[in-house]
């Protein structure tokens, strides 16, 4: 690599790399501030949210890189046109065509960073961080029950402890009106909650006590005493209620995808066979515009004024352009107007082809392009 090579590669890689963090930063901050009932619970630690962000960002990694990359090679190449450098090159006989081959293969690099993050670690990482705001709605749950404050928060269950330390309760009261027939009220001189094994579940467990139960179909009454009761507390409802990340479909990897489009296919589901089969293509063609966006920086970078200003509006209007032709092309996928593989790739397409065609029209005006 020569020295105008390392040169405008030092220019790209500055912007990227702010862009990158940046928007990274703005991204993950709205997330954790839509959880803020969860992540900000009385049983949540500063080091739990450091964890549940950490886990989000390769999920968005899979929108930033693209836009970030853009960014970048149009505000550095940019920066060569902006102080009269490209008109120096032409001067010495270099056209500005010489300078696409950096960004292109920058974009190759960034482009498979981008496919390893989005097919190999988003998935893991997104069902990650799941599991752990389930984790954290159900120690919020434990917290939250006070001593000698009625807890009310699960549906059917009323709690009361006349105190409460380290998560262990004395003289407990629980009410259970799950099943209305057979409404259960239990007395005891100790409790707490506790995992019930990996599921959306809680289980009470109650010690030395009494329990009261009333069969309303039947009219009668039982009564009995116990030294230790476990009480399984399904949370189901609640998670789904709190956590915004579940049941997100980037929580697949492709050959889960597969097995659901090859399911739909052997059930008769034609409309599910192409909704699977476009949705997985949509996940290879998302890091792919990088590959795009790199034929258009130079061109772009060489024609425009304005200034940094001028990149921000065009990296702008172009990411808008592109993901409006993508949501278009998978749309008609979805529908069976296109093929599977056709319609996510539609704004790569598009993009690719402005850009080779800037950049054969920079060739054909050689080194006299910029003035």
């Amino acid at each position: 690599m020569g020295i105008l090579d390392r040169y405008l590669l030092r220019e790209i890689l500055l912007p990227f790399a702010a862009g990158l963090i940046f928007l990274t930063q703005i991204l993950v901050a709205t997330n954790v501030l839509a959880q803020a009932s969860v992540l900000f619970g009385s049983g949540v630690s500063g080091l739990d949210v450091l964890r549940v962000s950490v886990s989000l960002v390769p999920h968005f990694l899979g929108y930033v890189l693209p836009v970030s990359f853009l960014l970048g090679a149009v505000v550095g190449a940019g920066r060569l046109a902006e102080d009269r450098e490209i008109v120096a090159l032409g001067a010495a006989g270099l056209s500005p065509v010489r300078l696409v081959r950096v960004p292109l293969l920058l974009g190759v690099v960034v482009a498979g960073a981008a496919l390893w993050v989005g097919l190999e670690v988003e998935p893991g990482a997104l069902r990650d961080a799941r599991a752990r705001v389930n984790d954290l709605i159900r120690r919020n749950i434990t917290s939250d029950v006070k001593g000698g404050v009625f807890y009310d928060d699960l549906p059917g269950l009323t709690l009361y402890a006349e105190t409460t330390a380290g998560g262990r309760w004395h003289n407990v009261l629980l009410s259970d009106r799950s099943d209305p027939e057979a409404p259960l009220l239990a007395l005891s001189r100790r409790g707490r909650l506790e995992p019930a094994g990996g599921g959306s579940d809680l289980r009470l467990v109650l010690e030395d006590g009494e329990a009261h139960r009333e069969e309303l179909r039947s009219e009668e009454y039982f009564t009995a005493r116990y030294r230790a009761a476990t009480i399984t507390l399904g949370v189901a409802s609640a998670l789904r209620e709190q956590n915004r990340l579940g049941g997100s479909l980037f929580e697949l990897g492709p050959e889960q995808i597969a097995e659901r489009a090859r399911a739909a296919a052997a059930a008769g589901d034609e409309a599910g066979r192409r909704r699977w089969e476009t949705f997985l293509h949509r996940r290879i063609a998302a890091p792919l515009s990088v590959l795009a966006f790199a034929l258009l920086a130079v061109p772009v970078a060489a024609v425009r004024r304005g200034g940094r200003g001028v990149g921000y509006a065009v990296t702008l209007l172009s990411v808008v352009t592109y993901y409006a032709l993508m949501r278009l092309g998978e749309g008609l996928s979805q529908k069976g107007s296109l093929p599977p593989w056709l319609g996510p790739e539609l704004g790569n397409l598009a993009f690719a082809a402005a850009g080779v065609a800037l950049v054969l029209l920079l060739a054909r005006r050689g080194v006299g392009a910029v003035r």
